[in-house]
């Protein structure tokens, strides 16, 4: 899920089986492709099987998606 802080917003979801995991951030719900990609890096954004990401900058109602690879 995403948690609205006051500098940004941090983004975090579990899987198990997740080889790696990219951030889709969004301008409207209409939008066909995100504005930015954030992959995370497993080394940085990973804690056991929480992938992870801290976003500086953005606001409240921040339109996200992920995109997981590996194993379903």
């Amino acid at each position: 899920g995403a948690t609205f802080m006051r500098d940004g917003v941090n983004f975090s979801i579990f899987s198990k089986n997740a080889s790696a995991v990219e951030l889709l951030l969004f301008e409207t719900a209409d939008d066909a492709a995100p504005k930015r990609v954030i992959q995370l890096d497993p080394k940085k954004n990973k804690t056991f099987y929480y992938w992870h990401v801290f976003v500086p900058g953005l606001e409240e109602g921040q339109i996200y998606g992920y995109r997981v690879y590996g194993r379903f």
